[in-house]
């Protein structure tokens, strides 16, 4: 049952791995900060929570079991979190989207070009 265990944590990882290779490659061909900030953020949640659930499948204790939970809880939070308020930075300092985005729903918000 442990080689099941070893297996599978193995093949979690690398598709951890995986994930966030394939989010890199995003950062170098998405053509504006919006959609790199978007595919980084969902990405680095699920790449990083991949690679922790198989280490604990690898090493599986309850105390494992605690820290790997709490650890995914904040990898998801923070990522999601931190990409929309760098994507909102962005946006408030006037860096334009891509050429192929043409709804801005965000325009109706902003206080500056309203008053």
């Amino acid at each position: 049952m442990t080689d099941v265990f070893l297996v599978l944590g193995l093949a979690a990882i690398f598709l951890g791995i995986f994930i966030l290779l394939v989010s890199a490659i995003g950062l170098f061909r998405f053509p504006d900060l919006y959609l790199r900030a978007s595919a980084v953020g969902t990405s680095a949640g699920l790449g990083v929570a991949c690679i922790v659930v198989g280490a604990l499948m690898m090493d599986f204790t309850w105390m494992n079991l605690l820290k790997a939970f709490i650890a995914v809880l904040a990898q998801m939070l923070a990522s999601a979190v931190g990409s929309m308020a760098i994507a909102r930075s962005g946006y408030q300092n006037n860096s334009l989207p891509a050429d192929v985005t043409w709804i801005d729903d965000l325009r109706m918000t902003r206080r500056d070009l309203h008053e």
